[in-house]
């Protein structure tokens, strides 16, 4: 990282940090800065935690960096450097050691999918540069078999759209290739559809997405699946099966889907993959609080109930039952 030093009227010297860097729901160790019209303006005290919705308004807001006082830096990248190994280690201790290396190169994926988003405007530029980090993802997860199942398992559960997105994407792939999908260029298009899909919902101010009763966030809600296909079409070299991924991620097998209200064959098949990855991980992080596996029943239970209406029923059961052998005793259900 990069260092460069900034001054406020009275003299005070403060380091810019990538909110890429940031973790949410972990105590802060030096308080952290905001600059807003040439101004420093504290906004968390040290000891504080960073919510996961503020790492999404910093990406509504379009903010790359957050600022901390030039005293605090070595401290504050100490504690960086010790939650990136924390957060690694974990998955790591889930997966094994075995899949160190896929599990660090989620987490580069992870910090390019905030430079994308943080732009006012997606910058083809900087999507051609995580495209290239998926592709390296991806060409590592195929390797093995049992890299499948290590897909499903290392997953980061809070309620950032931004780690939403790669959790959505690496479900996503997990499914595919369950499914026969071997091909190095549709693994790509869906991981792609996938990091985009929530794109739209970015660029929305948090008090409409927060009040999900209103008026005005069922219409959001409505509309981004199609903003967010205009928004990725803009990009060089990104495919139009990823567009369709994200225009086609909430249609319905049985027509009730939007934004078009498509249904059966006529959804993309890609698109439909996507929506199981969707609203498998939407359903885990609502149950983060519960224990894994009460967690994961919960995921694979709403996919299981809902084939035939939101979901294709043949690729339901072959997904449901995947996740079943993935996940072992986490699903295996209680005797008595």
């Amino acid at each position: 990282m990069s260092i460069e030093i900034e001054k406020d009227d009275n003299g005070n010297s403060y380091v810019p940090v990538p909110i890429a860097k940031l973790h949410s729901d972990q105590k802060l160790v030096a308080p952290i800065f905001l600059k807003i019209d040439e101004k420093f303006l504290k906004f968390k005290n040290s000891e504080d935690e960073l919510e996961s919705e503020k790492l999404d308004y910093f990406i509504q807001m379009n903010l790359k960096h957050v600022f901390i006082q030039m005293d605090d830096l070595a401290p504050f990248l100490e504690w960086l450097k010790n939650m990136d190994k924390q957060s690694i280690d974990e998955i790591v201790e889930e997966v094994g050691e075995e899949h160190r290396s896929l599990v660090e190169k989620s987490v580069e994926v992870r910090e390019k999918v905030f430079d994308t988003f943080t732009d006012i405007e997606m910058d083809s530029g900087i999507a051609e540069i995580l495209q290239e980090q998926v592709r390296d993802f991806i060409k590592e997860a195929k390797e093995s078999d049992v890299s499948k199942a290590v897909l499903v398992k290392m997953l980061k559960h809070n309620s950032s759209i931004a780690d939403h997105s790669i959790n959505t994407a690496n479900v996503a792939i997990f499914m595919a290739m369950v499914l026969g999908h071997g091909n190095f260029q549709v693994l790509e298009d869906i991981y792609m559809g996938a990091l985009f899909h929530d794109y739209a919902k970015l660029k929305v101010s948090q008090v409409v997405l927060e009040n999900k009763q209103s008026q005005k966030y069922e219409q959001i809600f409505k509309e981004h699946p199609v903003k967010g296909a205009t928004g990725v079409g803009r990009l060089e070299n990104v495919r139009e099966a990823v567009t369709r991924i994200v225009e086609q991620h909430h249609e319905c097998f049985n027509g009730s889907g939007f934004p078009n209200g498509l249904k059966g064959d006529g959804i993309f098949g890609l698109a439909s993959i996507v929506s199981m990855a969707n609203i498998f991980d939407n359903v885990a992080v609502e149950n983060k609080n519960k224990a894994k596996k009460e967690m994961y029943r919960a995921a694979i239970r709403i996919i299981e109930h809902d084939k035939g209406k939101q979901f294709d029923p043949e690729m339901a059961e072959q997904v449901v039952e995947a996740l079943k052998v993935a996940y072992g005793d986490y699903f295996i259900p209680a005797k008595g």
